[in-house]
């Protein structure tokens, strides 16, 4: 027989009141440095505008033009980091709907791989492709999916040494996650900085000086695949190198087929 029924009772106005502030404040900011972010957009391109002209008029004035080169330069990595503030922001505040729709990742990676050409043959790297014959296919926004994949291969390729070999690999993991790796043989990423580095404005103490951006990209890398139900970390390759995991859910496609990893 129960001796006594107890009741308790918990007032959590304060706590929805506070995660309300909380929300608000967020989309506050958000909507702050898109602001920001779009305002600075319109001189900054008038800036690489005339820089542009300033390099073709002065071509037969070596120091001049190289004055205006470093001015497009600059101006290039300031519109890196807007543009990478404004993603950041569409994405914490919803704006940047995603769009997703079924797609065979491994066209993603081609598209992204064959666009990356140039800057492999410049520093002489090999990239090499192991995706399989059998589709991977997923639910993503492809325009999004694209981008993750392009920060991480061009992290890869601003780490690897030159001469060297970028590995991608893909299959399916389990019965319903595709799990993309990405490996390099840089100076791989210290054990404490595996996490912090999708942290948003923090960087590898391995970039080199001069090779680094702004500090947002992987952040906004992690965003994405969250929001894809999916996931982005990194590891260490025995040896040397770093390793790159991207998994994104199949989302139950019959004809997602597994393919060897590296």
């Amino acid at each position: 027989h129960p001796i006594g029924i107890l009741i308790t009772q918990l007032d959590i106005t304060d706590y929805l009141g506070a995660r309300d502030l909380a929300q608000q404040a967020s989309r506050t900011k958000s909507e702050f440095v898109a602001n920001i972010s779009h305002e600075l957009r319109t001189p900054l391109q008038s800036i690489l505008g005339f820089s542009e002209l300033g390099m073709a008029r002065g071509r037969q004035h070596e120091k001049l033009a190289a004055m205006f080169g470093d001015i497009h330069a600059a101006g290039l990595r300031m519109l890196g980091l807007v543009n990478d503030l404004l993603d950041i922001s569409k994405i914490e505040s919803t704006v940047g709907a995603f769009h997703f729709e079924r797609n065979d990742v491994r066209d993603i990676i081609e598209d992204v791989a064959a666009e990356l050409e140039m800057l492999l043959q410049q520093r002489k790297l090999q990239l090499a492709l192991n995706l399989g014959r059998m589709p991977l296919v997923a639910k993503v926004d492809t325009a999004r999916f694209s981008q993750v994949v392009r920060n991480v291969l061009a992290n890869a390729v601003k780490f690897a040494p030159e001469g060297s070999r970028i590995d991608v690999g893909a299959q399916v993991q389990g019965e319903n996650t595709i799990h993309i790796q990405v490996r390099d043989r840089g100076p791989g990423i210290p054990a404490a900085e595996l996490e912090k580095i999708f942290q948003a404005f923090v960087q590898s103490s391995q970039t080199r000086d001069g090779s680094g951006g702004t500090g947002l990209g992987l952040a906004i890398c992690r965003k994405i695949m969250t929001a894809h139900g999916g996931r982005i970390h990194a590891t260490n390759a025995p040896g040397e190198g770093a390793i790159f995991h991207i998994t994104v859910p199949t989302a139950g496609y019959t004809d997602t087929m597994p393919a060897p990893l590296l």
